[in-house]
This record gives C-alpha cells, structure tokens and sequence, in this order.
C-alpha cells in the first residue's frame, strides 16, 4: 500500500489509487504526486481494502479506478463506490483494448476516464478539472465514443457470442473470461443494442448467419 503525502493540506484532493496490479498502482501514483493540485493517497488491490481507504478518507477524495481489481471488476466495484460513496469522484483509467470497459464507466457514473496510453497528458489535465467541481471528458474518447464505428462488435463482444453459440450461460462465460456475471450482462445488452435484436436465440441466430 502507498501512504498518504506527508503534510497534505486538509483541503487538498486525497487521490487514492486502485487497480489488481501494485505496480499500476505505483505509476499512476508517481504521476499523481507530481500534480500540486492534489495529494497522493493509498493504494488499493482488492474491494475490502478500497473500501477501508474510502471508508476513512477525510475531505475530498478522487479515486484513480482501473477496471479490475484483484476481486472484482469495474461493474461491481463501481457499483459499490456509488452506493457506499457517491461523494467520491471517479475516474477510470483503462487501457486501449478495454475502451468497451470506458463506455461501461461512462453510462455507470463515473466523473471521468483516461486512456492508459494517454495518461501523461490527460490525467493532470483531468484531475484539475475535478478538483475545480467540473467533470471532464478528453476530446480523444468522445470522439470515440460517437465514432461511425460505435455500431461495430468489439473483440470481447465477439468472444462473448462465440461462448454464447457455443451454449455456455452467463455464469460460464463470466468464469472462462475472469468477469463478473453483471459486467457479461452489460456486453449482452450493448451487444443485442449493436445487433438489434432483444433475445439470446436472435442474438446468436444473426452472428452465425454472419449478418451483424
């Protein structure tokens, strides 16, 4: 775990760091202690000691959440800091091939995201957006976010109907890609979205037709 800045101004921004691997965890933090805006705060790898960190943070606070935690994933974890949380800021740091994990923190709250491989730039321009009360989206992931591709099946979704005409439930396909049931359920509706159908059987009947 990391420790809080010494001497931190109460009134300064706690940012506390929370991803499955310590060392994602300690460079984002080397990157966030260089921002005075605010002050680095602990680390966190699994859902029990994110929610002591949270649990006894003091002033503001912004959590740096990457999308899997070494017990959960985005989905659960973000649904826990909302309801246990809601003052806490969030902004989800996720990596290229994971950009359907950015449109999942979109539509579930969270007051920002980064792309890993944009970190440098956006992430102290974001974080000083949140500490002035604004939320911020970078101009990069909205333009992917309302892309003329938006319609098109990502990587994880074509794993995820592949599992799905191969019969496997919802609870076998969260196990065999490490996901929780609720986030496998998330792909199913943006897929049913991009394939416009609303049943499983539809869903499955289009994909091995090859018409989606």
């Amino acid at each position: 775990m990391g420790t809080p800045a010494p001497g931190a101004a109460s009134d300064v921004p706690q940012v506390i760091v929370a991803d499955r691997q310590a060392i994602v965890c300690q460079g984002i933090g080397s990157l966030v202690a260089q921002i005075p805006e605010v002050a680095l705060g602990a680390f966190a790898n699994d859902k029990a000691s994110l929610k002591k960190l949270l649990s006894g943070a003091r002033g503001k606070s912004i959590l740096i959440l990457g999308v899997r935690l070494a017990d959960g994933d985005l989905t659960q974890v973000l649904e826990m800091v909302r309801k246990d949380h809601p003052e806490v800021m969030v902004v989800v740091i996720a990596e290229d091939t994971e950009f359907a994990f950015i449109r999942m923190a979109v539509k579930e709250g969270a007051n920002s995201v980064c792309m890993m491989s944009q970190i440098l730039t956006s992430l102290p321009r974001i974080l000083g957006k949140l500490v002035e009360g604004h939320a911020i989206m970078p101009t990069e992931i909205l333009r992917r976010l309302t892309s003329d591709n938006a319609d098109a099946l990502s990587r994880r979704e074509h794993e995820i109907l592949a599992l799905l005409v191969d019969g496997l439930t919802n609870f076998q396909i969260s196990a065999r890609l490490g996901l929780s049931e609720n986030t496998v359920k998330y792909y199913l509706k943006a897929i049913y979205q991009k394939l416009d159908v609303n049943s499983r059987g539809a869903a499955i009947a289009k994909y091995v037709a090859g018409n989606y």
